[in-house]
């Protein structure tokens, strides 16, 4: 995830939502639609996202998991019912990367790098303070369905073992799904907080931070004694919303 880009973004996002916020007490102030009464919304919203792959890994302490970049992107739909409650449902492209090292002298070289693209569904609650420029929380749920992935890095092969080159061990290929190995439906829980401002009045401007704490194992217990898998995600995404 490039840092930089981030704290740019988010530093012009703050200086158009200050600008505004000093402007809220003026005739000339854009109040948001949506206040005035109950009203539909609709956005698009696009991010960074940053995986989490989670499992107890037992005496294999060699096996060691890090956390993965990826983007986060897509629409949202939205209901505000009145000043302070607003319900979305989203579908989002959301990728939940990871990679796996081991960190044994031997197979120092072998590590695999895991792209895995996800359709979510979150339906969410949020309750927001304010008015032109607004603080919110939300909670709520998401399911969602593993699209695809791909693979990619180096493993211990029996080439390897007859040449000992280290170059024999390259992998780089699409992820090829098993139905009694792998889960691909997804579900958990969401929650998160945005700042939303209001530039004109049935547009706003939103940065989000979006905790995804998944529920379900991305395996199926096709053997005894596996240890389930899950996925936690951290998104930062930021969007445009119009308000009919």
């Amino acid at each position: 995830m490039n840092r930089k880009i981030i704290l740019i973004v988010a530093l012009a996002f703050l200086s158009i939502a200050t600008s505004n916020a000093q402007n809220d007490t003026t005739s000339h102030s854009p109040t948001p639609k949506g206040l005035e009464g109950k009203h539909w919304g609709a956005g698009v919203f696009g991010g960074f996202a940053n995986n989490s792959h989670i499992i107890n890994v037992l005496y294999a302490t060699d096996m060691k998991y890090t956390n993965g970049d990826g983007y986060s992107a897509g629409i949202s739909l939205a209901y505000r019912t009145s000043s302070w409650l607003t319900l979305h449902a989203d579908i989002a492209l959301l990728q939940k990367n990871y990679r796996l090292d081991r960190d044994n002298r031997f197979l120092s070289f072998v590590y695999t790098e895991a792209t895995n693209n996800y359709l979510s569904v979150p339906l969410m609650a949020e309750l927001s303070i304010g008015k032109v420029f607004r603080v919110c929380g939300m909670v709520g749920g998401y399911m969602g369905y593993w699209l695809s992935g791909h693979r990619q890095g180096q493993s211990l092969t029996v080439t390897y073992l007859i040449t000992n080159n280290e170059k024999d061990t390259f992998f780089d290929e699409d992820y090829t799904f098993n139905e009694e190995r792998d889960n691909r439906f997804d579900a958990g829980i969401i929650f998160g907080g945005a700042i939303r401002c209001a530039i004109a009045h049935k547009i706003d401007l939103s940065a989000e931070l979006r905790w995804y704490y998944g529920l379900t194992d991305i395996q199926r217990q096709y053997m005894t004694n596996l240890n389930p898998r899950y996925n936690t995600t951290r998104v930062i995404q930021f969007g445009v919303s119009y308000w009919l």
